[in-house]
């Protein structure tokens, strides 16, 4: 029988229009199978289970789903939402932690649960944690801000847009005078794909990525990358904008000079995951993460961990 492994993505969203303490919590699940090929369009029975104290304490929560992956092999639930078995999410003090996430997984859609993970709760049970706390005493109040800007006011020039077909892109920013500019940029007649950060749009297809900026002088510039003529899937954060196959991954990034920097990295011929988050953007397989980041500096690079060929949950700040 084929054997399925489950790579969990996140579990740091909360879901609640109350105005107390949000009894759920998004959740995210990527499905391969023992080839690492995503498992889509399926639906996959998932128990979860919040344990108390250690990887194998007492269960104080548990509940089951059946979501079904999408295009991409991603599972998208909220815990909290699902079918009963024991125990409620409002019921837990999240002050008398550590708890752990236990998934278990049945691909074929039912209960036959075949595939265990477990992993530290970090980032949501202290959004959680004010159920069970008491508000301390309120301190002087601080000086006074200055105006802010009117709300029609324009305060940022660094804005960018790109209109693009299959043979011409055209990028429109405006300059440091706020006159608004047009810079257009040949694209090679193929059809193309897009992402984008905070200081740039990249435009792509399977031989060559196109990326727009701003320099220091607040001129519109593109800066081109080649890809191989492969498929690559894209993941941006704030500061970079990542395309990655199996091989190689490109990060791009506007440095502190204001010049776009191309900058890639041997991946391991491996399937692989991927998160963006803040300024950072994380690519990994079952043995290592790749992570891109941008320091103060606006220096880019690529740092590599071993993370010894298991199933690995991830967790972000808010």
């Amino acid at each position: 029988m084929k054997r399925t492994h489950l790579l969990l993505l996140s579990v740091v969203a909360i879901a609640s229009a109350r105005a107390q303490a949000p009894e759920r919590m998004s959740y995210q699940a990527v499905i391969r199978d023992a080839g690492q090929a995503l498992v889509v369009g399926s639906s996959v029975g998932l128990q979860l289970s919040i344990l108390q104290g250690s990887a194998q304490g007492p269960a104080v929560y548990v509940e089951a789903h059946q979501p079904v992956t999408n295009a991409n092999g991603l599972a998208t639930l909220e815990i909290g939402g699902g079918a009963v078995i024991s125990g409620t999410v409002s019921a837990i003090d999240w002050t008398q932690g550590p708890y752990f996430l236990k998934t278990e997984v049945d691909p074929a859609g039912g209960t036959n649960y075949t595939v265990t993970g477990t992993s530290e709760l970090l980032s949501v049970p202290y959004a959680l944690h004010a159920a069970n706390s008491q508000p301390g005493p309120q301190g002087p109040p601080g000086p006074q801000g200055l105006p802010g800007v009117g709300g029609c006011d324009p305060n940022v020039r660094d804005s960018l847009i790109v209109l693009y077909n299959a043979s011409m892109a055209y990028g429109f920013h405006q300059d440091a005078n706020g006159t608004g500019n047009w810079v257009i940029h040949p694209l090679g007649n193929t059809n193309h794909a897009n992402s984008a950060s905070k200081r740039a749009v990249v435009v792509f297809n399977t031989a060559t990525a196109h990326a727009f900026h701003l320099d220091n002088s607040g001129q519109g510039q593109w800066v081109t990358q080649p890809l191989g003529n492969t498929n690559h899937t894209a993941v941006s954060s704030d500061r970079a904008v990542v395309l990655y196959n199996n091989a190689t991954a490109h990060a791009f990034h506007v440095d502190a000079s204001g010049t776009g920097v191309w900058t890639s990295q041997a991946l391991g011929n491996t399937g692989h995951s991927h998160i963006g988050h803040g300024g950072k953007v994380v690519v990994w397989n079952f043995s290592t993460a790749y992570a891109f980041s941008v320091d103060d500096n606006g220096n880019g690079a690529w740092t590599t961990q071993p993370i010894g060929g298991t199933v690995h949950t991830v967790a972000t700040t808010r």
